[in-house]
Formats: C-alpha cells, structure tokens, sequence
C-alpha cells in the first residue's frame, strides 16, 4: 500500500468515530505524504492543530492506524510550508478560472493607484487581555491570538469562529483587530459587519461603482467580518464577496470571520463555502459556571463595582449562555444601587434584577430539578441514573442524587427508588448510608456535595416563594 491508500483506510475508522463538523474542520485538511515500512507522514496546515489532535483526537488517530497498519504502525506529523500553500491556492485560482495561475506581482492593484487610509472601525475596549478564557473559547482564542501575532502567514485564513449569540465572537474579532493594529500599526485593519458590506455593494450599484469598491477593499490587509450568516439569500453579495475573498487570500492577506453556526450549514453557494473551509473553524460554546463568574467578576472590576462571591454566583447560574446578558445584569445592578444612593449590591438586589432577564428564580426544589444538577455536574444524560448500568461513575451519581434527593424533599424511599428506575426502597437506603459514610472518608466526595448543594440552593435562591 502506499501513503494514500493507508490514509484512506484511516479515514474510514475516523469518519464513524467523530461528528460531521469535527471531521471537517480537523482531518479533512490532512494530507498524507510518506510511507516509510509502517510508519506513516501526515501533513497538517499548522503546530496548533498538532495540539489539537494529539490532545482530543489520539485514542481516534491510534485506532485508525491499528485499523490501516497494524499494531506496529506509527504516525508522524509535518507542518504545511506557508509558500506551498501560497502556491497551492494560485494554481487552484488559476484552474478555476480556466486561465494561468496570476503572476505573484498582484495583477489586481492598479498601477499608480495611491493606497487610501483606511478607518478600521475597531472599538478599543476589547482586547485578548480582557477575554476570559475557559475551555468553552479556548480553540477559538488562541488560534484568534495565533492570527493577530502573525497576520501575513497565518494557516488560519479564513479563520472561521461561530458560536451561538452573545458568547464573545464579536470580542474576539475586535480583539484581533485591536492586537494587530498595536503590534503592525503600518496594516490596515477593516472591522465591517456583513450588513454594512451589503449596504456598501447596493449603494456602488446604485452609483456603478461596484468595481472601485472591490478595488478599495483590495488596499486591507486584514478583513475582519462579522456574522457572515447574513450571506444567506444575498446572491450578489456572495458574488462579489466571493471575488474580493479569492483576491485578498491570494495576497496573503488575512482573512477572520464569526458566524452563529457552522460552515458546513450555511446555505450559500458551494464556492464559497469550501473557500471558507480551506483555513480553521474554532467554535464558542457556553461557559461553564466558574467561567461565568470570572467573566463577571472581570466586568466587575473594570466598571469599580464590588459584587460578593455568593452574588455572584447567583447571577452566573441563572445566566448561562449569554455573556451579554450578564453585562446587561452588571449595568442593571450598578444603575440600580446608584438611584438606591449607593445600596450594596446583595442577594435581594440582584434577584429584582434578574425578574427583567430570566423567568424562573427560586423555583422549589424538585427531584427532577436535583437529578439535572447532578446529571450535568458528573457530564451525564439524566436517563442514565434511572438505567440499569453499573458503570462505577455512574453508580455513584445515582447514589449521590439519591442522598440529595431525601435531604432537599418529603419523597418516601419508595417514591425515590420509583424516581431511579423502580428500585426498591433497601436500595435507596443503601445508596444514603453509602454517601454518607464517603462523606466522612472521601475528600473528593465531600466536595462534591458541597457544590452540587451549592448549586441546588443557587438555583432555588433561600427558599421557594421568596418572590
């Protein structure tokens, strides 16, 4: 077998073990370059995505080689030299076109023309400094750092970010922007929302313009485009994007977007969404609580307001995914105290607040509501602590959801055993004194409990029907 055919055999076991977006975004850009007896040389577009995959996608990578080569087989990565990728895209460019690849004198400027300035747009407040990083944004972030380090050979172009509303997208754009115009002031950075781009392209039709449009944009040198989503039904826009994206890739210039979903289901042309799969896709997804809450205590400290832990802690769970709406919380809280001449910000405040922003505070505690807590806490689908699996993670959510169900309700043993699957009521007093005896000997185990009590009690405020 050579390189190729090895590679293939891989992708067969990677493509049934990992999800349609992840396949995309991380294996679909290796190239396989070498066989040498078993050990086979993969090329990747970059040392991050060498990271990557050996810290989310080992046990995959080493199953699929078993699968092509054996037990003996081994894998060895190279990094994609910049020029060849450079050389790469114009051969394709030119193939496309039916024509030769473009000389690297760029035919696109015009001869004479001078180089206008260029406003960048940018609001200064948000940097990489100020972004929290969790493990909901970390991919994301550092491969925005990793570009706005090195904005003329990045192998992230496009770098794609999506993620759904108010998780940060716009902040990490802004912050690239930001970085680079500090760090390369001779760039020119262009923050432009895809609507404003549209309402750029309608008026230069209206004018007849559109070419000296096109043309301005060539003279950016980082094009930085918010919810690219907006493409969606717009088919000149993709027209006319589609040639500006071809021209400033070409150029090697860089090229970051956000999006609220991923690229495989935007429904634009197919062109231009395999040009906007040829770099690196980085999601944003909700932030846990303990990120909630450095955010919030960042937001916080910048507005000189001072909010206690366990009010803090209050907001952040019942905001849980939507970083703009803990700072409508913040500004709410401190607008609140100012009128109040100064009142602390306690629990009771932020509760007043919080009736503006979310619709269930202080609801009783259910055994639902306690097998939730429990099930996302240990990373577990409900259903699986009323199963009948005996997987020891599992067994001991269960037991442990058992405990707290009989602390935090009136159920009966055999009303909680019917709540777990029908067990009897021997069971779930087993499960009690099993917990409450790890309490007494298990470190890990007491706090455990302690932040799922935490938890429940945030979720329920100090009692049901405070409010």
């Amino acid at each position: 077998m050579d390189h190729a055919t090895v590679w293939e055999k891989c992708l067969l076991i990677i493509r049934q073990s990992v999800d349609p977006q992840s396949y995309q975004t991380w294996f679909a850009p290796i190239r396989p370059v070498a066989l040498n007896t078993n050990e086979l040389t993969i090329q990747v577009p970059h040392r991050l995505f060498y990271e990557f995959l050996e810290e989310h996608y080992i046990d995959v990578l080493k199953r699929a080689l078993n699968h092509a080569l054996g037990t003996a087989g081994r894998l060895q990565y190279r990094i994609k030299p910049a020029k060849q990728e450079a050389a790469a895209f114009a051969v394709a460019a030119g193939n496309e076109r039916g024509q030769r690849a473009p000389t690297p004198s760029n035919p696109f400027v015009i001869p004479g023309m001078t180089r206008p300035r260029i406003e960048s747009n940018l609001d200064g407040k948000y940097t990489f400094a100020n972004f929290i990083e969790g493990d909901c944004n970390s991919l994301a972030r550092n491969a925005a750092k990793a570009v706005a380090d090195n904005p003329s050979n990045t192998a992230f172009n496009p770098l794609v970010i999506h993620g759904p509303v108010g998780l940060g997208k716009t902040h990490l754009l802004k912050a690239v922007g930001n970085h680079i115009t500090a760090k390369f002031p001779q760039k020119s950075v262009l923050y432009v929302t895809t609507d404003e781009f549209t309402n750029q392209l309608v008026t230069s039709i209206g004018n007849n313009s559109t070419n000296d449009l096109v043309n301005w944009y060539q003279n950016v040198d980082v094009l930085l485009v918010d919810d690219i989503q907006q493409l969606i039904k717009r088919k000149k826009t993709q027209d006319v994007f589609f040639n500006l994206f071809n021209v400033l890739r070409h150029n090697n210039k860089a090229i970051v977007m956000t999006c609220d979903r991923p690229i495989i289901e935007l429904d634009i042309e197919e062109r231009l969404r395999s040009r906007f799969q040829w770099g690196l896709t980085a999601d944003l997804s909700a932030p846990a609580l303990e990120t909630r809450m450095a955010i919030l205590a960042s937001k916080a400290s910048a507005n000189e307001v001072h909010i206690a832990p366990p009010v803090m802690e209050f907001i952040c769970y019942h905001i849980q995914n939507n970083i703009r709406q803990l700072e409508g919380v913040l500004n709410n809280l401190v607008l609140h105290s100012g009128v109040n001449n100064g009142k602390e910000i306690d629990l009771n405040l932020a509760k007043q607040v919080l009736k503006n922003f979310v619709t269930e505070i202080n609801k009783e505690v259910t055994p639902e509501v306690i097998q939730r807590t429990v099930a996302e806490y240990y990373d577990l689908e409900v259903d699986k602590l009323s199963s009948s699996t005996r997987r020891r993670h599992v067994v001991m959510a269960r037991q442990i959801s058992m405990f707290l169900v009989k602390q935090f309700t009136d159920q009966s043993l055999k009303a909680i055993g019917r709540l777990f699957g029908g067990r009897d009521h021997s069971t779930v007093l087993y499960s009690i004194k099993t917990v409450r005896d790890l309490m007494e000997t298990n470190d890990e185990i007491k706090k455990d409990l302690a932040d799922l009590e935490r938890k429940i009690r945030a979720g329920q405020g100090d009692g049901p029907g405070e409010l």
